[in-house]
């Protein structure tokens, strides 16, 4: 079975020694599927032009994704576990629920929130599931008004190691918006990806794009975990780690 997914659409389908090209015809309609919509085989972006040749296999994973930058991402988790810092000072937190407090240590470029709301259906979790991941707000990030210069972003999911040992695929796709959800403030209005193949993103930010508190958004996602799981949730809840440093600073 193929899981092939765009936008809010999802489902399995025995496509396997079918390529690219004809899975997208296959799904033009159901999905109402855009013709600028690019291809992602298992976490890689297939050019369009090596759709034809481009092969599907059993328990692929295929994303079809309109990207300004960088496109799809993937996310999956019992209990959503954050890891924020503000500025260049980094603090730590882990919690069974998603209410982290951070203090922030002056002076901090900005400062990181956590916020979430992203949430998804873990019950009766078992091995070689396929689940969606929901949109939430995940982090609110506020600028330090003293600082004038421009910033970057980054998010990265911390704990990678340990999620291979649960999941066979694990991806979210994340925005840096203002209060709308699809209106990006970063300076490529871009979608990026986390996933345990591209664990780390970064947004690039004008100042002035910072002058009131903007939302790090999950817009969904996916997983499947492993047939050998038997999602025991210790050890192997996703960590998401956020900061903002000055530009250029990395």
């Amino acid at each position: 079975m193929i899981n092939v997914i765009y936008g809010e659409h999802s489902r399995q389908a025995e496509l396997a020694g079918k390529t690219v090209a004809e899975a997208r015809e296959m799904f033009a309609s159901e999905f109402d599927l855009s013709d600028r919509a690019q291809a992602n085989l298992n976490g890689q972006w297939v050019k369009k032009r090596l759709e034809s040749e481009t092969g599907l296999c059993d328990d692929d994973e295929l994303y079809f994704e309109e990207r300004s930058r960088r496109g799809l991402v993937m996310l999956g988790a019992f209990l959503l576990t954050l890891a924020i810092t503000g500025g260049l000072f980094a603090y730590t937190a882990t919690t069974s629920t998603v209410t982290i407090g951070v203090s922030a240590v002056s002076p901090d470029y900005a400062s990181i929130t956590a916020n979430n709301s992203v949430v998804y259906n873990t019950a009766n979790i078992t091995g070689k599931t396929v689940g969606k991941i929901n949109a939430g707000v995940m982090f609110d990030v506020t600028k330090n008004a003293q600082y004038t210069g421009d910033l970057e972003v980054i998010v990265s999911l911390a704990n990678a190691d340990d999620l291979v040992q649960e999941y066979s695929s694990w991806q979210i796709r994340l925005k840096f918006t203002d209060g709308t959800v699809n209106n990006g403030v970063d300076t490529e209005n871009s979608t990026q990806v986390i996933s345990l193949v591209n664990p780390t993103v970064s947004f690039a930010v004008d100042s002035g794009n910072l002058t009131v508190t903007r939302y790090i958004r999950c817009i969904g996602g996916s997983y499947k975990t492993l047939s050998s799981s038997i999602w025991a949730g210790q050890g192997y809840d996703p960590m998401i780690f956020a900061q903002v440093v000055q530009a250029g600073a990395h």
